[in-house]
């Protein structure tokens, strides 16, 4: 996952291969929602037109759908700097 971020600007399906993850997303361990957050922010900020919807996704799961608090709040975060 942490590649797929890291390196979204060079593969090709990268907003494919996250969303396959993020189908799953409310069923994965603490640290794995925390890196696809992670993971599908910087998509956004490498190819914004082709992941507008899938960021949208994740920050809502992981704001409103999410008992971790600091699942929640590094959302929180991200979605103040991203609506800047």
């Amino acid at each position: 996952i942490w590649i797929i971020g890291e390196y979204a600007e060079r593969i090709v399906d990268a907003g494919d291969r996250l969303e396959h993850f993020i189908d799953s997303f409310e069923e994965e361990e603490p640290m794995v929602q925390l890196q696809l957050l992670t993971s599908t922010v910087k998509l956004f900020l490498k190819k914004p037109d082709k992941s507008k919807a899938l960021v949208q996704k994740v920050l809502k799961l992981a704001t409103e759908a999410s008992d971790n608090p600091d699942l929640r709040d590094r959302g929180y975060v991200y979605w103040r700097l991203l609506s800047t």
